[in-house]
Order: structure tokens, then sequence, then C-alpha cells
């Protein structure tokens, strides 16, 4: 079954292997830091800042990324959504953004998640956040060409050179 939600291409299966060991041990760290931060939460309450997971966040993307340096990665997959995906991611982050509005304008609405004001919220955070997903898989996109060309130069070079 053919997946119609994104597409991916493996460039080069060597360094996909060095990228998913890079992925594994930054999820460790991301995983061990989720973990502390739970137990200052559950022990100490008073400590916790909701802060400490977007740092915890950012620290194991920088992790993953120099991990990766450090194996010597130069190519990345190509990955890119496609429509029904970018609909799909969409609807997601619209989601996530309306269940928070929902919570903190609950009197607004009237406790009714089927007020008008309620839905066409969703409607115009759906609209406001769709050009922008499309546009950064664009770029996504645009990305991956540009891999995947880089890669068959310097695969053509390899070949010339020898």
């Amino acid at each position: 079954m053919k997946n119609r939600f994104f597409y991916y291409q493996l460039l080069d299966e060597r360094e996909e292997q060095l990228i998913n060991k890079a992925g594994a041990e930054s999820f460790t760290l991301f995983s061990g830091l989720v973990l502390l931060s739970y137990l200052v939460a559950v022990l100490a309450p008073a400590l916790f800042n909701p802060t400490i997971l977007l740092v915890s966040l950012f620290l194991g993307i920088f992790f993953f990324f120099n991990r990766a340096r450090q194996f010597g990665v130069t190519y990345y997959s190509c990955f890119h959504f496609t429509i029904v995906g970018c609909l799909l991611v969409t609807l997601a982050i619209t989601t996530l953004l309306m269940l928070q509005n929902y919570q903190f304008n609950i009197e607004i609405y009237q406790h009714n998640p089927l007020n008008v004001k309620y839905l066409s919220a969703w409607v115009i955070t759906y609209l406001i956040y769709l050009p922008w997903v499309f546009i950064g898989n664009l770029g996504l996109k645009s990305y991956g060409e540009w891999a995947q060309k880089k890669f068959e130069q310097d695969m053509d070079e390899l070949e010339n050179g020898e």
C-alpha cells in the first residue's frame, strides 16, 4: 500500500543508518530530560516551569544535528507532504490551537463547543495556517530536490575521479 500523506526517498543507505543512530541517541537524551522534568514536576512542583520541556526539545534537536555532523552525515533524505498530508498537518495544528483556545476562552463561548464564535474561529485558524504549511512544504520539497542534485553531483565526481 502506498502512503498518501507524505513522500520519502532514501538517498544513501549508509548515511540513513548514521542518521538513525544519531536520532536514537538524541531521542534517548530527550526522553531522559523529559523524565527528569516530570520528576521535578511531581516531587517539587514549585520548581517546575513548562519552558523546561521546550528547552529539552531544543537540546534534543541541537544534539541530533551535532551528532549527525560528528558522524559525517552530509545527505538528508528527501521528504515532503502530499496535498492530503498538508491538509492533515494543518488540521492537527488547528486542533491543538483551538483546544487551548476553548480552555482559555470558555466563558466567551458560553461553555458550548458548538458556539458560532468557536466554530468560526476553527475555520479562520485553519485558513490562516494552511498557506504557511504549504509554504513550509514547498521549502521541504525544494531542499529535497537540492539534496538529490548535490548527491548525484558528488556521486558523478566520485565515478569520474576513479
